[in-house]
């Protein structure tokens, strides 16, 4: 009986020296874990590829930060800010340093960012109008990689509409008619047209006395009409003089063009009654810069991705257009090379297909009759074909829109 006693005191006794000893050990505060965490804070253009994205890092107790965006590009600052060209799902990691060696520390953290499509749901379509006798007329032909089959707007009283711009973003298509000084805004399948421009409106007599090149360009559509370049709001409310040349070229802007990457305007100038030229602009209206000085242009596309121009053009002394035709140079208006014809009449349309690098323009034989075509070609001219035959094509654009 006594050895049991002595040996629950024993097994007591022990049992008090290594309680004692761990209460001793977890004295004091624990040692803080580094945790990865951060968050999305801005990102423009509602989340729709291009668009620029800026992160809050939220990390506890790191000691340095590694981010992998997963487009291609990293960073180590606390709290970076990336951009993403085209749409998909990007996992976004960021690595944290460790400030303390604890096998509960949380040093890795992934986010997945969707850069939305802005074509989804889209459809690609070149519009184009034509001149003739009568009303002219507005078509339109979905691209895709059949044969062309072309459908009418609904008819209007246009007689020369020498404009045409499509505005992706609300599906909707502007048309400028030089003759009677309106434009029109159509729905993307020709229907509803609204005219929301008009000369005869007290105040616009000389916003709109002979409108043009026209194009959208986020809530605005912007024309070239005598005396620089003039805009207003998406419906036609709050028309305004945007670019007044004050005499000095461009006077007469006959066809305009947006560069997205860098955000500038680019034009072709009337050397009929003016001085000519091919120039572009910031946005804003600053920074008017001149790349070919006298020459006469009706039409132009730009290409910002592959940094190139094509210019619809007549010959100008002093520079490399030594013969009208169409051209192709680079965007600022070197190296211009002559890679087709537009017949024996000033064209007013050329466009590119990116889909498929293709290349459109007008081929004008007279101003009236249906003896001309649309051309199509690779982006370099070669492989030219009789796309549609037998109109009297004048502006052309193509875009991507909900039908």
């Amino acid at each position: 009986m006594k050895k049991n006693i002595l040996n629950i005191l024993l097994i007591a006794l022990i049992s008090i020296m290594v309680a004692g000893g761990c209460t001793e050990k977890e004295l004091g505060n624990p040692l803080p874990s580094t945790v990865a965490s951060f968050e999305i804070n801005t990102i423009s253009n509602q989340g729709y590829a291009p668009f620029d994205v800026s992160f809050t890092n939220l990390s506890l107790n790191a000691t340095g930060y590694t981010w992998d965006f997963g487009n291609g590009l990293t960073s180590t600052e606390e709290n970076p800010t990336t951009h993403y060209e085209t749409p998909g799902l990007y996992n976004v990691t960021l690595t944290c340093g460790s400030a303390n060696e604890l096998h509960y520390n949380e040093l890795v953290k992934t986010l997945v960012l969707n850069a939305k499509d802005p074509l989804a749901g889209l459809t690609q379509v070149l519009y184009y109008t034509t001149r003739t006798a009568g009303p002219a007329g507005v078509f339109m032909v979905v691209l895709n990689d059949n044969a062309p089959i072309v459908q009418e707007f609904e008819p209007t009283e246009m007689i020369r509409p020498y404009g045409i711009a499509v505005d992706t973003g609300n599906s909707k298509v502007y048309v400028s008619d030089y003759s009677l000084g309106i434009i029109y805004r159509f729905d993307a399948d020709g229907k509803n047209p609204l005219k929301i421009l008009d000369k005869a409106t007290p105040g616009l007599e000389t916003m709109l006395s002979e409108p043009e090149g026209i194009v959208v360009v986020q809530d605005k559509v912007y024309w070239g009409n005598p005396g620089g370049i003039y805009r207003a709001n998406l419906d036609g409310t709050s028309p305004e003089l945007f670019i007044d040349t004050q005499g000095l070229p461009p006077e007469y802007p006959l066809d305009l063009d947006y560069d997205h990457l860098t955000d500038r305007l680019y034009l072709v100038n009337d050397m009929d009654s003016y001085s000519g030229g091919y120039y572009s602009c910031k946005v804003d209206g600053s920074d008017m810069q001149t790349h070919l000085a006298g020459i006469d242009g009706t039409a132009l596309e730009v290409d910002p991705e592959n940094g190139k121009a094509y210019l619809v053009v007549y010959a100008g002394n002093g520079t490399d257009i030594i013969d009208r035709g169409i051209y192709m140079c680079n965007i600022d208006g070197t190296s211009c090379s002559l890679i087709g014809d537009f017949g024996t009449k000033a064209t007013w349309g050329i466009a590119i297909d990116h889909e498929r690098g293709k290349l459109f323009w007008g081929y004008k034989m007279s101003n009236g009759e249906p003896d001309g075509k649309i051309i199509r070609s690779n982006l370099d001219g070669s492989q030219q074909e009789d796309w549609i035959i037998n109109i009297n094509p004048v502006a052309l654009d193509i875009g991507w829109v909900k039908l």
